[in-house]
């Protein structure tokens, strides 16, 4: 018995809601589901999970926000706002005298390629954003879904936006 109670701590269980639409009525439900697949992978390889931080789910709101208002999709706006920059404008950088690591993963997907499975299963299938993924500094991440995809990119197809912000502060 002691050691099916090991096999069940070591486990996790499976995540719920992987294959929703994103609609402005269930996104913390997609938010929560694609954070469970990312943790179920980082713990298929011997990471810990990482926690939801507002500052970066503050970033990633920011920039999927800003992708959908002004019809892009990139790590650097228009602008040349880069994650850093986003994410430093949140406060989560306490003071230029600390260190960080920080990492941002964009998808975007019409009908049944924007579920939150289809959406992690894209990432862990490209070389980059799994690097992300699977990165052991990161201890943090913010979410966000937006329940529908850049107009240029989408073609009045319903789909979502999600971008996904990775940091650690090294002090």
């Amino acid at each position: 018995m002691a050691k099916a109670v090991t096999i069940a701590k070591v486990v996790p269980p499976p995540c719920q809601n992987t294959n929703l639409t994103p609609e402005p009525g269930n996104l913390p439900l997609v938010r929560a589901a694609v954070l469970c697949l990312i943790n179920a992978e980082r713990s298929q390889n011997g990471l810990e999970p990482l926690v939801s931080n507002t500052h970066l789910e503050e970033a990633a709101e920011s920039h999927g926000r800003e992708m959908i208002a002004d019809n892009y999709f990139a790590h650097v706006s228009p602008a040349g706002m880069t994650p850093v920059d986003r994410v430093r404008r949140t406060g989560y950088i306490p003071s230029s005298e600390d260190g960080y690591v920080i990492g941002e993963n964009l998808a975007w997907g019409t009908l049944t390629l924007s579920t939150p499975a289809a959406i992690v299963a894209a990432w862990i299938n490209s070389p980059e954003h799994l690097a992300n993924i699977l990165e052991g500094s990161y201890h943090e991440t913010g979410i966000d879904v937006r329940p529908e995809a850049p107009a240029s990119l989408a073609e009045d197809t319903q789909g979502a936006l999600y971008t996904q912000e990775f940091g650690v502060i090294v002090r």
